[in-house]
């Protein structure tokens, strides 16, 4: 009986999976982990099994005292990390460069610009509308942006809702827990800088 049952939860699994797309599964997920954070911050002890698996999905391990440690998460935020779990766990594979740092995957679709086929392709705010399933990017560092090569500090977020004006964004290490944003977007669905300066968007083509 319990071997039937199991093979019934990964059959409906794997069907589930399939006729749903990878942009779908990834909003899902961010919601959720969105939802579970309600009340808590980096420091409670309840979410350092959460951030450990988020610093897993590019590659880091931490413990939970290391995750209990203020110095610690001033060294090393994670919000790259998150949106990187959120990827991986979505099933993007090997599409999408896990980072550490934001900069690791919008270079990256950055440099895709011209390629219509790219998983991740990284345009100007006024070259494209995005969509429910991308990513919006905005720099920390004054004077950095879209033609800036290598690393400087920036901040990316997924869309999860779209609407007439605006767009809204889950983010992780907002406010030292996860949450949503709301970014302005002008009559052709562009995101304009009202809220913070953005410089990139970045279309999802992962399926």
């Amino acid at each position: 009986m319990c071997l039937l049952l199991l093979c019934g939860s990964v059959t409906w699994y794997f069907v589930h999976k399939s006729k749903t797309g990878f942009k779908d599964r990834l909003v899902t997920i961010a919601k959720k982990e969105v939802e579970k954070w309600k009340g808590y911050t980096e420091l409670s002890p309840f979410v350092s099994d959460w951030l450990i698996d988020y610093w897993k999905a590019v590659g880091k391990l931490f413990s939970k005292t290391e995750m209990q440690d203020p110095s610690v998460q001033a060294t090393y935020p994670w919000s790259s990390a998150f949106i990187s779990y959120l990827f991986q766990t979505a099933g993007a594979n090997n599409q999408f460069p896990y980072s550490a740092a934001h900069s690791g995957y919008f270079q990256e679709a950055k440099r895709n610009r011209n390629n219509p086929n790219a998983p991740l392709i990284g345009y100007r705010i006024n070259e494209y509308a995005p969509k429910k399933g991308d990513l919006i990017v905005f720099t920390r560092e004054s004077g950095k942006g879209y033609d800036t090569d290598g690393h400087f500090a920036a901040h990316g977020e997924l869309i999860v809702e779209e609407g007439k004006g605006y767009l809204k964004t889950a983010g992780g290490n907002v406010g030292d827990s996860t949450g949503y944003s709301r970014f302005s977007t002008d009559a052709n669905g562009y995101v304009t800088t009202q809220e913070k300066p953005v410089f990139m968007v970045i279309k999802n083509n992962i399926k």
